[in-house]
């Protein structure tokens, strides 16, 4: 149930209250019928009632017969009166029920007939049983009787065999599945409605998923259900407080970042004056440290307000630069796929270089020995691999890392762990490119972190 959507969901309860309904429709009908006493509708067998007629009409005035067989005719028996015998190609005579007739008329002539038909044939039976064999046990109930009257016309009884039980009927099929040809219809119905109602609320979850706290997404439409359009409002208005919050944000740091420089550049003047070089030394260091890491913040302040510029950028010549400057300054790095042809994507190169600097200065400072660093195209996504061969990054931290002033190093020490703003700047200039960064195990022990992100068509 929790793969089912809402719509899956609606429609799941449709259903199971319909085959609810056809199911009780079904048993009521069911029931109703065992109720009946006389599953004919009447409280006489057809043989008893076929005799009766026969003897009514066997005495009564021809002018009476139009009255007497309104009289008899009912659920179970239709009589009538014709000139010539009916066709008996699809009957199967029934001696033993044409005895009883005889006997309860008592009329020993000739002039009853009885048959049954295949679709009253008792279980087991079949046309050939009519012989011989079986002179004192019927074969079937009994379909049509005849009797020739005085008068030398022919009185067919026949038998009703369609039953009629209390529920009703329509068109000649019972309630029951009518009830669930109408359920067919009505969860059709829902279907398209509730897919008409529900549009808007998709529309609401791909601008909330679109949504990266730079810019609000536009005003939605105003249609559906009251409920989805006050929600879309909340939604686009809370956009609007979180675009302001974030931009207050950055002005603040923004504000305090200036302020704290000016105090870090009179420090500095002040540090170079004093006589003692190691002293000196140590508090340009310290005061250079505390600049390096206010400039960082700032970026990963302006990097999570400013927008993304759009443009095809060239993965894998970003790539080859980053990695030919860091074999320049004697880092032992391999690279493969950087003459990938299709290799690229849509966005700000300067923002994608900052990522790859990054990733790759990383892999040069915690790698033992040697760095490797693979760009590929899978499908509609450019990937590019950096491995080392360092310490790695517990399974546990692998998703911590990209949080912000996390450092996997716990001296605190800037020249061995950074400021931990890195991998956070990262991630973030990757998601607004619509890509992913993931921290995974590499096969030498050590880091291996896969970017990725949409290729260009």
């Amino acid at each position: 149930m929790a793969r089912v959507g809402l719509l899956g969901r609606i429609m799941l309860v449709l259903l199971g209250a319909l085959s609810f309904l056809v199911v009780a429709t079904f048993g009521i009908d069911q029931w109703q019928r065992g109720q009946e006493r006389w599953p004919y509708g009447s409280r006489f067998p057809r043989l008893d009632q076929a005799a009766g007629i026969m003897f009514l009409m066997k005495d009564a005035d021809p002018a009476q017969r139009p009255a007497i067989l309104r009289a008899v005719n009912g659920e179970a028996l239709r009589a009538e009166i014709t000139d010539a015998p009916p066709d008996e190609t699809a009957l199967i005579r029934e001696p033993v029920l044409e005895a009883r007739l005889r006997r309860l008329t008592g009329d020993e002539a000739d002039g009853i007939q009885a048959f049954t038909t295949t679709d009253m044939l008792y279980r087991g039976k079949g046309p050939a049983d009519a012989g011989a064999g079986n002179r004192h046990r019927s074969i079937g109930s009994l379909a049509q009787a005849t009797y020739r009257l005085p008068d030398g016309r022919t009185l067919v009884v026949s038998a009703i065999t369609r039953h009629r039980s209390l529920m009703p009927w329509l068109l000649g099929q019972p309630l029951s599945l009518w009830v669930a040809v109408l359920g067919v219809a009505v969860a059709g119905l829902v279907t398209v409605g509730a897919r008409h109602e529900l549009a808007p609320l998709r529309r609401l979850t791909d601008a909330v998923s679109r949504f990266d706290g730079r810019a609000a997404e536009p005003a939605l439409a105003r249609q559906g259900a009251p409920e989805i359009r006050r929600l879309a409002q909340a939604v686009q208005a809370m956009q609007e407080r979180i675009v302001g919050l974030m931009g207050e944000r950055s002005m603040l740091i923004g504000a305090i970042s200036h302020d704290l420089k000016t105090y870090l550049t009179r420090m500095r003047l002040r540090a170079e004056r004093v006589a003692e070089p190691e002293r000196r030394d140590r508090l340009v260091e310290d005061v250079d440290a505390m600049t390096a890491l206010i400039e960082t913040s700032m970026g990963f302040a302006r990097s999570t307000a400013a927008e993304v510029g759009r443009a095809p950028v060239d993965l894998a010549d970003i790539v080859a630069v980053e990695v030919a400057e860091h074999a320049a300054q004697g880092a032992r790095i391999s690279l493969s796929g950087e003459d990938v042809p299709d290799a690229t994507v849509a966005g700000d190169a300067v923002a994608l270089r900052r990522v790859m600097a990054n990733l790759i200065g990383n892999a040069v400072k915690f790698g033992r020995s040697s760095v490797t660093v693979a760009v590929r195209r899978v499908g509609g996504t450019c990937e590019v691999v950096v491995e080392d061969d360092g310490p790695g990054i517990p399974e546990d931290e692998r998703s911590a890392v990209f949080s912000p002033y996390f450092r996997v190093e716990r001296s605190r020490n800037r020249r061995t762990g950074g400021t931990g703003l890195g991998l956070a700047i990262a991630r973030q200039i990757a998601e607004a490119h619509g890509g992913t960064i993931v921290a995974e195990a590499a096969p030498s022990g050590g880091a291996r972190l896969v970017v990725s992100l949409p290729a260009l068509a």
